[in-house]
């Protein structure tokens, strides 16, 4: 397994970690209103990067395509944990944004070639 494809594995794990994560957080959510702003999230974060992935090398702009996306169900989800109702959810949160940082480490790796 070539170091590029190693690197497009690890990051197909953390999209999948923050999928479950999200899945968790969906499940446990009290509120039906932020429940389906949850859902719409999941299926973003199921697309992540999968035209990116699919290619055999990373071109700079598609690195910069998938950072956007990143950058976008960060946002999103920082909206939901700074109005979340119970600090109990905290870890799943934290959880989800290591998820995405690591994402965009190994993400940038793949476009530095290392």
């Amino acid at each position: 397994m070539s170091s590029s494809d190693k690197q497009k594995q690890l990051i197909q794990e953390q999209i999948l970690v923050c999928k479950a994560e999200l899945i968790e957080l969906q499940k446990t959510c009290c509120m039906s209103k932020r429940s389906e702003k949850m859902v719409g999230l999941i299926e973003e974060v199921e697309q992540l990067g999968a035209t990116q992935l699919a290619q055999a090398t990373i071109a700079p702009d598609d690195a910069a395509d998938f950072i956007a996306q990143i950058e976008k169900v960060g946002s999103k989800l920082g909206i939901l944990y700074a109005t979340c109702c119970t600090p109990t959810r905290e870890p799943i949160y934290a959880a989800m944004f290591k998820s995405l940082s690591k994402i965009h480490l190994r993400l940038l790796r793949l476009q530095h070639g290392r």
